[in-house]
C-alpha cells in the first residue's frame, strides 16, 4: 500500500459517506482506508459495515468506546501503508489532497507533510469558510526546528489531517495518540520531536467542519480548560528546551505568543460561561492573569495586530473587572458577528515568515 488512511468513527452516519467518498476521489491507487468505529449509538456502524462492502480497500473495525485517540492507534497498528494519513469522519477533500501530498514526500524522501486547509463555517444560519494556507518549502532539521512556532501559531502544526506521516517513522518510534486533552497536538510535537526532513504545500483542499448544520448547541464551560491549556503548552515547551532553542529569543516570543492568544480565549469562555456567577468568574480570571506562565507569555510576546495587543495590554494589567468586560466584548462579536470574527482571527494568527 502507498496510504493507509485512518479514520476515527462515532456518530456520525450522516457524514462518513462522503468522507469515504473523496477519498475513493483520490488519484492514489493503492490505499486501504481502516474505519474504526468507536462504539457509535446513532447507526453509523451499520454505515461502517456497509462502506466496507461497497468498497474493497475499505476495512471496518468496531471497539468499545474508548475515544479517538485509541480509534487511531488501532489504526496504526493494522495500517500496511508505506505512509500513514488521518481524516476525521465528518470532513472531506477535493481529489488532488492525497496525490499532491504523496508526490511531495516520495521527490523529497520526506518523514512528513504539511498542507493548508479550509474552515468550513455554518453559524448564524449562514456559510462561510477561511483558508490557511502554507507556502512550498522543503526543511531540513534546523531550519523546521525553527519554523515551527509559526505553524504552531497558524494551527498547522495542531491537527493530524493535514499532515502525511512516514509510517516507518511512526512505528519505529512508537508514536501514539495519548489520552490526553487535545491529543493531536500532543502527537503532532512528539512526531516533530526528532524528524529530519519535512515539506510544505500550498494545498488547501481539506476542508474541515468548524461548525456544521444541527452543531450548534448551547456550550458549557470546561472547567479544566486553563490547567489543560498550561499541561498541553508545557509539552510544547519541552520540545524547544530540548532542541536547545529556549534561550532563542525571536523563536520563544512566538512560542509565547501562542500560549497568550490561548490565554484570551481561556478569559473570552469565562466571562461567557453561563453556569458561573460574578464571583466565580472573577476567581477564575484572577487565577489565570496571576499565573507566572501568563504573565510570562505576555512580557516575551510580540504582536503586529491591534487587537491583539490591546488585548495583550489589557491582560497585563491584571485588573478582573477590565479583562471580564474584554471577554465579554469578544463573545459578543463572536456570536453576533461571526463571520467578521472569524476572518479577522485567521489575519492575526502569525502564519507568515
Amino acid at each position: 500500500m502507498d496510504i493507509s488512511v485512518v479514520i476515527p468513527v462515532y456518530n456520525v452516519k450522516d457524514y462518513l459517506k462522503k468522507a469515504v467518498k473523496s477519498l475513493e476521489n483520490q488519484k492514489i491507487a493503492k490505499m486501504e482506508i481502516i474505519l474504526v468505529d468507536d462504539g457509535s449509538k446513532d447507526g453509523t456502524d451499520k454505515v461502517v459495515d456497509k462502506l466496507a462492502r461497497e468498497y474493497s480497500n475499505v476495512r471496518a473495525i468496531h471497539q468499545s468506546n474508548s475515544g479517538a485517540a485509541a480509534a487511531r492507534n488501532k489504526g496504526i497498528d493494522l495500517s500496511s501503508g508505506k505512509y500513514l494519513y488521518f481524516m476525521d469522519p465528518d470532513d472531506w477533500m477535493e481529489s488532488d489532497m492525497l496525490q499532491k501530498m504523496f508526490m511531495a514526500a516520495e521527490d523529497n524522501k520526506a518523514q512528513l507533510v504539511i498542507s493548508g486547509f479550509t474552515n468550513e463555517y455554518y453559524l448564524n444560519k449562514k456559510y462561510f469558510s477561511t483558508l490557511v494556507q502554507l507556502k512550498n518549502n522543503v526543511f531540513d532539521q534546523q531550519h523546521f526546528r525553527t519554523y515551527t512556532p509559526i505553524l504552531l501559531n497558524n494551527t498547522t502544526l495542531a491537527v493530524p489531517w493535514n499532515k502525511l506521516y512516514l509510517s516507518k517513522y511512526i512505528k519505529e518510534n512508537h508514536l501514539y495518540f495519548p489520552q490526553v486533552k487535545w491529543d493531536d497536538l500532543h502527537f503532532n510535537m512528539d512526531a516533530i520531536r526528532h524528524i529530519e526532513k519535512v515539506v510544505t504545500i500550498d494545498n488547501c483542499s481539506y476542508h474541515f467542519y468548524r461548525t456544521r448544520p444541527g452543531s450548534e448547541t448551547t456550550k458549557v464551560f470546561d472547567g479544566r480548560l486553563f490547567e489543560n491549556r498550561k499541561n498541553q503548552f508545557h509539552h510544547v515547551l519541552s520540545n524547544y528546551r530540548i532542541w536547545g532553542l529556549d534561550t532563542n529569543a525571536d523563536v520563544m516570543s512566538l512560542v509565547y505568543y501562542y500560549y497568550a492568544t490561548r490565554m484570551i480565549q481561556v478569559i473570552q469562555e469565562i466571562a461567557s460561561a453561563s453556569q458561573m456567577n460574578l464571583q466565580e468568574k472573577k476567581m477564575n480570571l484572577k487565577v489565570v492573569l496571576n499565573d507566572t506562565l501568563t504573565q510570562r507569555a505576555l512580557l516575551e510576546s510580540k504582536s503586529g495586530s491591534f487587537v491583539i495587543s490591546f488585548c495583550f495590554k489589557t491582560m497585563k494589567t491584571r485588573y478582573v473587572v477590565l479583562n471580564l468586560l474584554m471577554g465579554k466584548l469578544i463573545s459578543i462579536v463572536k456570536d453576533k458577528l461571526s463571520n467578521v470574527f472569524y476572518r479577522k482571527r485567521v489575519n492575526v494568527m502569525k502564519n507568515d515568515e
